[in-house]
């Protein structure tokens, strides 16, 4: 090598080295950003196979989820249906039995009003007792 090619070298390396001890985070980040990269490269087959699982286990527990909730409100649906068939139902049996009651209630005091034609207080004690009223003119 010739001697300016050496003095070229030389002058480089002291201007390099004056850089670097300046600017040393910067190589640090570099150097440490270099072997995180080489170190994690290794790894990165296991980290997806990782991700994958957990996004698998994701995807399952939400369908679970899902499927869990579609059958409470099936379960809701049809205990509204039902509960709306027996109101009806009862319903439908409470007007029965009241007309039933009213024509029986109807039939008696009639019977009543026979049997005390002209008895008006022994009416009155006998409807009171019986149906809790009196009868007023």
């Amino acid at each position: 090598m010739s001697w300016l090619t050496w003095e070229a070298v030389k002058l480089f390396a002291k201007k390099a080295w004056v850089w670097c001890k300046h600017h040393w985070k910067i190589i640090a980040i570099a150097v440490w950003t270099i072997a995180v990269w080489l170190i994690a490269r290794k790894n990165v087959k296991s980290m997806m196979k990782v991700m994958e699982a957990a996004r698998k286990s994701y995807e399952d527990e939400l369908d679970a989820v899902n499927r869990t909730h579609a059958e409470e409100q099936e379960k809701k649906t049809e205990a509204l249906d039902d509960y709306h068939n027996v109101i009806d139902s009862i319903e439908e049996k409470y007007q029965e039995e009241k007309r039933e009651l009213s024509t029986e209630k109807k039939d008696r005091i009639k019977e009543l009003v026979d049997s005390y034609d002209g008895d008006r207080e022994g009416l009155n004690s006998a409807l009171k007792e019986e149906f809790d009223f009196e009868h007023v003119e």
